[in-house]
């Protein structure tokens, strides 16, 4: 049973996710009432109801006490609760079924963060205009906005439990130097400049192009004028990659999803610009098989140089999100 839940300090909703599981035992704990055919509050005030004297006491610790609660579990041990202020919106994750640690949780959380940052940009440092395209006064924007976050919540939790890489926050690189020269190439002949020459792009250059097989890292190339992408920009991406086109092995969930994993579009994501300055041009040069990477010190991803034998190997880089065959493209 997991339930992700973003609010304000007066306890106002601004996103939610659950799981079934979670969803069910709401459905019980309010469907207690004395009279049977009375209709049942909407998943989004159960919520409210169920959480509010937790944000509420946390928000007036805060002020009362400049110190706060940011974990806790319930009497009997059934749940687990991590709290996280972020600006003025308080992340709360839970977690009813033993299957996640306060770190994986509060791991989740960053990672929502990190991803509202690339949907939104700058909007994410202001309270009031987070909470404007979070929370829009149009419901049908709203119910589309929160079951995209929704399911990229749900990729995320998917990747983390068959993919290596999302487990332990890496990217894994398949490497097979007369391959990966090839398909870079391929990227930059045809993929790159086709897009550059549609008359939509408006002058506007590709930055960024890669290639994955499944979720790892076959082939990457950057144009001369592009800042490096860290490996949790990276990680991003291929998170949305997966989440606009998943792997072959969720071919059958995908087939049969619940209401809550129903895809939603994430073409429409701008992504931002990397903060590093440093810039790395096409694709060339070599690498050792695995590099640990900080968010201090920029990681580049390009073709090694040519070496001895055929044989294909996979690396991959240490990574945290910050405060963790499709191709695709930044514009």
């Amino acid at each position: 049973m997991k339930c992700v839940l973003v609010t304000t300090e007066s306890a106002e909703i601004l996103f939610y996710w659950t799981d079934d599981e979670f969803e069910e035992s709401l459905r019980l704990k309010f469907g207690q009432s004395e009279n049977a055919a009375e209709e049942l509050p909407a998943l989004e005030d159960q919520l409210s109801t169920l959480l509010a004297p937790i944000i509420i006491s946390s928000v007036t610790m805060l002020e009362k006490l400049s110190d706060t609660y940011t974990c806790f579990c319930t009497e009997n041990g059934n749940y687990l609760y991590v709290l996280h202020l972020f600006g003025e919106c308080l992340f709360i994750a839970i977690n009813g079924d033993h299957t996640e640690s306060e770190g994986d949780l509060r791991r989740k959380l960053c990672v929502l963060k990190y991803l509202f940052e690339v949907h939104f940009g700058l909007v994410t440092m202001d309270g009031q205009l987070i909470r404007k395209e979070l929370r829009s006064p149009d419901l049908d924007q709203r119910a589309q906005v929160w079951a995209h976050f929704q399911h990229l919540l749900w990729t995320y939790g998917r990747l983390r439990e068959q993919e290596q890489s999302f487990a332990v926050e890496a990217v894994e690189r398949l490497i097979h130097p007369q391959l990966c020269e090839l398909c870079i190439e391929a990227l930059e002949r045809h993929v790159v400049q086709a897009i550059n020459c549609s008359p939509t792009r408006a002058g506007e250059e590709v930055l960024h192009a890669f290639l994955l097989v499944h979720s790892k890292l076959l082939a990457f190339y950057s144009s001369h004028s592009a800042s490096s992408l860290r490996p949790a920009d990276l990680l991003a991406l291929i998170l949305l990659v997966q989440d606009l086109h998943p792997s072959e092995s969720t071919a059958e969930e995908e087939d049969n999803p619940s209401p809550r994993r129903k895809p939603q579009s994430s073409e429409n994501i701008p992504v931002q610009q990397p903060r590093s300055v440093h810039t790395s041009g096409p694709a060339k040069g070599s690498s050792s098989e695995t590099d640990t990477d900080s968010v201090s010190l920029p990681e580049e991803y390009f073709t090694p140089a040519p070496s001895p034998g055929e044989q294909s190997s996979v690396a991959s880089a240490l990574v945290t999100w910050p405060p963790g065959a499709a191709a695709a493209s930044e514009p």
